[in-house]
C-alpha cells in the first residue's frame, strides 16, 4: 500500500483530506479490492477526479448504494472506487410538467418520500429495482435496473429524458434536458443506462414522473402448471384493461396482476379479470401482503441471479423446462423477461434453455459472470467502438461489460 500515499495527497487536494481513504475488503469490486475510495461533492470534483485518474493509468470503478455492486464481470483493475454519496439531493421538481432533476447519489426511497409529499401534488417515479431503498439513482442507471412496474411503466430507459455526465478525460456533457419531447440531438444518456459505469460516471438525471394512484386492486391467479400461468397471462393482455404488475412466480405457482388507477378504475378492471378469465379479486390487505412477500424474489436466498429475456410466446415453454432447475422466479409474461435464481453448477443448463428459446442471459449475481450477448460478434464490436470512443483509456470500470469491455 505504499504507493497509495502519493495518490492520496493528490485526491484529498481534489476533494478534501477527510473524503478520501484508503479502501478495505468491503469495498472490493467483483472481488477486487481498490486502493482508495474517493467520495467527490459535485460535478466539478468528479471531473477532477477522472481526470486525475486517468493522467495516471488509474483505474475507476463508481459506486452509489453498493446494493449492485456485484452486478457484470469484475473488473481487469479497480485502483479507485468513486463513491457518489454525497453528490445527492433534488435539484428541480416541476409537478405540473412531471420531471424532476436529481442527483446521482440521491436514493430511490429518499427521491420517492420527496414526490409524493410536494404539497399539492402526489407523485413517484414508476421505478422499483430490486434492493430499491438502498439504491441510488446513478446506481439504478447504470444497471438499467427495474422491477414489476415495468410492465406498464418500462425501464430506466423510457423515463429518463436527460442527464449530466463525466467522462474519463473530465469533460462534463449533456443529454435531453427537462422536457419529455425533447430530440434534438443524439442521446448519450439513453446510451448510459446499462452501461455498468464503463462509459461515464453520471452525475445528473431528469426523469419523466408519474401521478400516485389513489387506489390498488389485486387478482391472484394460482396454478401447478407453468403453461396454465403463462396462458392466463396471455389472456390478461388480450383484455382490454390496463395492469401495472403482471407477474409469475415460481415455485409458488401464481400469477400476480394489480391495477392502479382511482377507486373505482381499479376495482372495475380486477372484476373485469376475475369474470371473463378467473382468479381471485383479493381484499387490499391480501394484496399488499401478496406483493410484500413476493417484492424480494429472487434475491432473497442463496444462488446465482439471471436476467433472462425471451418471445413472449415462447416464454411458457422456457418456464416448463425450467421449473426443475431454478429455485426462485419472478417473470413479466407480457414482456418475456423476468429474473431467476439457480445453483451456479446448474448454469450450462440455463444457458443451453435460454438458447434454445432464442433468448438473452446476464448473470446478475453470482460467481459465473456470461451473457447471451456475447455471442452476438457485431453488438461486441459496437459496444467496443463507443468505449474506445468515451473512453480510450480504460479509466472507468475495464472489463465489467459484456465482453470485457
Amino acid at each position: 500500500m505504499a504507493s497509495v500515499a502519493p495518490e492520496l495527497v493528490l485526491f484529498a487536494e481534489l476533494v478534501g483530506a477527510a473524503h478520501v481513504r484508503a479502501a478495505d475488503a468491503s469495498d472490493a469490486v467483483g472481488g477486487v479490492v481498490p486502493s482508495l475510495v474517493v467520495s467527490p461533492a459535485d460535478e466539478d470534483e468528479v471531473a477532477s477526479v477522472l481526470s486525475a485518474a486517468t493522467a495516471r493509468g488509474l483505474a475507476v470503478v463508481a459506486r452509489g448504494g453498493g446494493t449492485k455492486i456485484d452486478w457484470g464481470s469484475p473488473p481487469e483493475r479497480c485502483d479507485v472506487v468513486l463513491s457518489t454519496s454525497r453528490i445527492e439531493g433534488i435539484v428541480d421538481h416541476e409537478p405540473a410538467d412531471l420531471v424532476c432533476v436529481v442527483r446521482a447519489g440521491t436514493t430511490l426511497s429518499h427521491l420517492q418520500k420527496t414526490l409524493a409529499s410536494a404539497p399539492g401534488f402526489r407523485q413517484r417515479l414508476m421505478l422499483d429495482p430490486p434492493q430499491g431503498d438502498a439504491a441510488t439513482i446513478g446506481g439504478m442507471l447504470a444497471t438499467a435496473a427495474s422491477g414489476p412496474l415495468r410492465t406498464r411503466f418500462g425501464t430506466p430507459r423510457d423515463l429518463v429524458i436527460g442527464a449530466s455526465f463525466v467522462l474519463s478525460d473530465g469533460t462534463v456533457g449533456r443529454s435531453g434536458g427537462k422536457v419529455v419531447k425533447n430530440v434534438a440531438g443524439f442521446d448519450v444518456a439513453k446510451l448510459l443506462i446499462g452501461s455498468l459505469g464503463t462509459l461515464a460516471i453520471v452525475t445528473e438525471v431528469a426523469f419523466r414522473l408519474h401521478p400516485l394512484p389513489a387506489a390498488s386492486s389485486t387478482v391472484a391467479f394460482e396454478s401447478r402448471s407453468v403453461l396454465e400461468l403463462c396462458e392466463f397471462a396471455a389472456r390478461v393482455g388480450r383484455l382490454q384493461v390496463t395492469p401495472s404488475v403482471v407477474d409469475l412466480h415460481w415455485p409458488e405457482g401464481v400469477v400476480v396482476v394489480r391495477f392502479d388507477s382511482s377507486e373505482q378504475g381499479a376495482a372495475v378492471q380486477a372484476e373485469r379479470v376475475t369474470r371473463d378469465i378467473g382468479g381471485r379479486n383479493l381484499t387490499p390487505d391480501d394484496g399488499a401482503a401478496l406483493t410484500a412477500s413476493r417484492a424480494g424474489s429472487p434475491w432473497t436466498g442463496a444462488g446465482a441471479v439471471a436476467a433472462v429475456a425471451t418471445l413472449p410466446a415462447r416464454a411458457g415453454e422456457f418456464l416448463s423446462s425450467m421449473s426443475a432447475t431454478c429455485d426462485a422466479v419472478a417473470w413479466r409474461p407480457l414482456l418475456g423477461t423476468g429474473e431467476m435464481r439457480f445453483a451456479p453448477e446448474a448454469l450450462e443448463t440455463v444457458r443451453t434453455a435460454v438458447r434454445t428459446a432464442g433468448g438473452r442471459l446476464a448473470i446478475r449475481r453470482g460467481d459465473v459472470f456470461v451473457s447471451g450477448d456475447a455471442d452476438d460478434d457485431v453488438a461486441v464490436d459496437l459496444m467496443r467502438s463507443v468505449k474506445r470512443q468515451l473512453d480510450p483509456a480504460r479509466t472507468l470500470s475495464p472489463g465489467r461489460q459484456v465482453g470485457g469491455i
